[in-house]
């Protein structure tokens, strides 16, 4: 680069920053940002150094302000403000019913008829088997792995299918009573519950049967009360409870267990469960809430989201994030374990339980205090390898003494037994392993309905009935259902003594000393005390248009700005763009400009070179042309007279030089 061109660089360098400069100090003293106008035109330096300070720190303080703003946006927190609709229609909520005490008073005559073992005592053997096979051999890992399977669920999965639905409480005989009051126009009509809807049954992990009510959806909107009651049908033996689990407070409980959840939905009976007390009329009034959720960043609510949900095989569901909870975990399980576990829904029943001990459940098996003699000899066959193998295990366990050639073993612990244990502590592992990954509520593949009606209970409980009531209560139409069964056969004589008037004192000292009903008798009413709907809307805490606003408060606190000051700054950008892109057009231009006058100049040099070279090679072809005439002159000479040698000048044209013998030749480069 030639010093002039540096020199024209220079130039326009300087008159970009003046251009620059002048754009911004015309910015300054024109713009309506406040505190900018009087950087350049404070009256002296000191003036203008403070308000340079000012400006410096208000737009500091705005940018720390805009800081915590910004996050406080990109928390997207919501509230939820209640609204209240009055007179509003919404759906009745469903009900579930399970009893407290899960056999039925048929149970034990059904379990004597299959020869299966009451809970309580499969219990008793899983517990003592899995103690010799495990506690005792120092494995106390194992031994709890298995004794968790020592539950009501555990029992029910060890049963044969055919026979579980079968010990349970059934429909008919548990409601005795249930009426549906629900409003047509100004009045109110009274229907039994199968006119207006449905029963279906489902089995429980804790309850075993289990009843829910849905009311048909065009009479949901209308429904005001439901009233039930119900017979708990409490064994007579009071001494001895089969079914209760010392590891289970809820399986020692009398009475009813109420779930109120959205209609068609699966009941969370666990979790939302009211326990009803017997010989007691509990009114349930509830308080119907419509929530509006938020889609993501803000909420969990999908439109997508499916309306059914298929549970059990081929039954219907609504769709509820707690039945796709349940369905999800259970389809982990089956895929991962290759069992259904009793506690959730199940999806393919085609497969086995995990805690599924058959023969622990069979009369006189797996019974430690019944020894079974098995033989089993040296045999190189696979099964049987086996089977010695795990025989040899079970010796190994339980010290038994054992022959040289045939062994005969006398093991308390038949081979049947064993593997069950053995194949149910693997299921439990893998189990456990499933269900501590969903320990929260949350399951990200189960989403939310972005609109959905949920309810609030509130309750309250008295006696009944009276016992001045219990004899003229069982010959109302709900009474003669239960009046002849063998437990209420005291109460049928005092009322034909009463009836008869022959002695009114028994039927008293009978009723002060009886108290069937108020073990076995409890009423329910769920009510819905109006028509009012709790509207509860997700709301954003800062939503876009809240950002602005704030934002631009924040604006116009600190530095005055506002939107035609943001015209402003734009203008400027432009102008300073517009500056920018000049000089670079000028810096093109002059590059252009060099590069052809560089062109031109060399153009003439490249033509002249080109005569000078012609010129010079037809001199040389003439100086070639003389000296070759001259060394046949030398020629002759050599040959002719003495040899002489002549020292000769170097030509220009000839620069390299070559002597053979005592001649001295001259040849040009070319």
């Amino acid at each position: 680069m030639t010093k002039k061109s540096k020199k024209l660089n220079s130039k326009d360098e300087s008159q970009l920053r003046k251009d620059l400069k002048k754009e911004f100090l015309h910015f300054c003293q024109t713009t309506t940002i406040r505190g900018v106008t009087r950087v350049v035109t404070a009256r002296n330096k000191t003036l203008q150094i403070l308000w340079i300070a000012s400006v410096i720190l208000f737009f500091g303080g705005l940018f720390v302000c805009m800081f915590i703003l910004t996050r406080q946006y990109l928390e997207y927190n919501v509230i939820h403000p209640p609204q209240v609709l009055r007179d509003t229609p919404s759906p009745f909520p469903s009900l579930t019913l399970c009893n407290l005490r899960p056999l039925s008073s048929e149970a034990n005559s059904i379990l004597n008829k299959y020869n299966l073992k009451s809970p309580r005592q499969f219990a008793i053997d899983v517990n003592n088997f899995a103690a010799k096979a495990y506690y005792f051999s120092n494995d106390i890992h194992s031994y709890q792995q298995v004794t968790s399977a020592v539950s009501m669920g555990g029992y029910l999965e060890s049963l044969p299918q055919i026979v579980v639905p079968k010990l349970g409480h059934n429909l008919s005989h548990t409601v005795i009573h249930c009426m549906v009051i629900h409003a047509e126009g100004s009045k109110r009509v009274m229907n039994e519950c199968i006119q207006v809807g449905r029963w279906r049954r489902f089995v429980h992990a804790q309850y075993l049967n289990c009843y829910t009510y849905d009311i048909h959806e065009i009479y949901r909107n209308h429904v005001r009360t439901i009233e039930l009651f119900v017979y708990l049908d409490e064994s007579m033996n009071i001494t001895s409870c089969s079914d209760c689990f010392s590891s289970e407070i809820k399986s020692q409980l009398s009475g009813a267990v109420v779930t109120v959840h959205n209609a068609e939905t699966y009941p969370d009976i666990n979790q939302e469960g009211i326990n009803i007390q017997p010989g007691s009329l509990t009114e349930i009034k509830v308080k119907t809430i419509k929530h509006t959720q938020k889609t993501p960043p803000y909420g969990r609510c999908s439109p997508d989201t499916p309306t059914k949900i298929h549970l059990y095989g081929s039954e219907v569901y609504a769709y509820s994030e707690h039945a796709c909870r349940m369905s999800t975990i259970q389809a982990k399980i089956n895929s991962l374990c290759g069992c259904n576990a009793i506690e959730f829904p199940y999806i393919n029943e085609s497969l086995p339980f995990c805690l599924e001990m058959s023969s622990f459940v069979k009369i006189g098996n797996c019974d430690i205090q019944h020894p079974i003699v098995r033989n089993y000899t040296n045999n190189n066959s696979p099964t049987t390898s086996n089977q010695n193998h795990t025989l040899l295990k079970a010796d190994k366990l339980f010290s038994v003494n054992q022959n040289q050639e045939t062994k005969t073993h006398e093991i308390p612990f038949n081979f049947e037994c064993l593997s069950e244990l053995e194949a149910v502590k693997n299921r439990v592992l893998c189990k456990s392993e499933v269900t501590k990954h969903y320990q929260g509520d949350v399951v990200l593949s189960c989403t939310l309905p972005c609109a959905f009606f949920a309810y609030e209970t509130d309750r309250s409980t008295s006696t009944w009935p009276t016992k001045s009531w219990q004899l003229s209560w069982l010959s109302t139409r709900a009474g003669k259902k239960v009046a002849n069964r063998p437990d209420l056969v005291g109460y049928r004589l005092a009322k034909e003594r009463l009836d008869a008037s022959e002695s009114e004192k028994e039927a008293q000292e009978f009723l002060s000393k009886s108290n069937v009903l108020e073990r076995n008798l409890l009423a329910i009413m769920l009510i819905r005390p109006n028509f009012n709907v709790h509207k509860v809307d997700e709301k954003e805490v800062l939503s876009l248009t809240s950002l602005l606003s704030q934002s631009g408060g924040l604006f116009s606190i600190w530095i005055g700005l506002n939107m035609m000051s943001v015209i402003e700054v734009v203008e400027l950008i432009f102008h300073l763009i517009t500056k920018c892109r000049q000089f670079s057009k000028r810096k093109r231009l002059r590059r252009t400009q060099k590069k052809q006058t560089t062109c031109d100049t060399l153009k003439p040099l490249t033509n002249a070179n080109s005569e000078t070279e012609m010129v010079q090679d037809q001199k040389t072809n003439r100086g070639i042309g003389k000296q070759t005439e001259k060394y046949k002159k030398d020629d002759m000479t050599i040959n002719n007279g003495p040899i002489q040698i002549h020292t000769r000048k170097r030509s220009p044209s000839a620069p390299n030089q070559m002597v053979s013998g005592n001649i001295s030749l001259y040849l040009p480069q070319i």
